[in-house]
């Protein structure tokens, strides 16, 4: 291994099945590194709202078996929907998990008001 600055030696372990450098620090100036994945909720609550509102137009508008094809409709684009606002978010970390709770949560919501549409007439 190379010489640090100040004549340290840097030796090198393995842990895990992780090589670390031992002895070598980060400057002072190094951004910190998140302990946690960001959930990016208001981009979250975002879809689920743009699925509220689609949900309630096509429960509103349509009826019968017309209504369950416009419903499929509706999960596709807030699918979409949400694809775009994860994306937008530019953090790979926790990007799955994220658009995985969108999604259902979209859909939950769309069943949700669906159920009460069906309720109501």
């Amino acid at each position: 291994m190379g010489r640090l600055g100040g004549g340290a030696r840097a030796r090198r372990v393995r842990r895990v099945g992780v090589w670390e450098d031992e002895g070598v620090t980060a400057p002072d100036d190094a951004p910190e590194m998140p302990t946690a994945h960001s959930w990016h909720l208001p981009r979250l609550f975002a879809a689920w709202a743009v699925a509220a509102v689609i949900g309630v137009l096509v429960t509103v508008f349509f009826s019968g078996d017309e209504r369950f094809a416009w419903l499929a409709f509706a999960i596709g684009l807030s699918t979409l929907v949400t694809f775009g606002l994860q994306l937008g978010t530019a953090q790979r970390e926790g990007f799955i998990t994220r658009l995985a709770f969108s999604v259902a949560g979209s859909v939950l919501v769309i069943a949700v008001i669906d159920v009460i549409g069906l309720l109501l007439s």
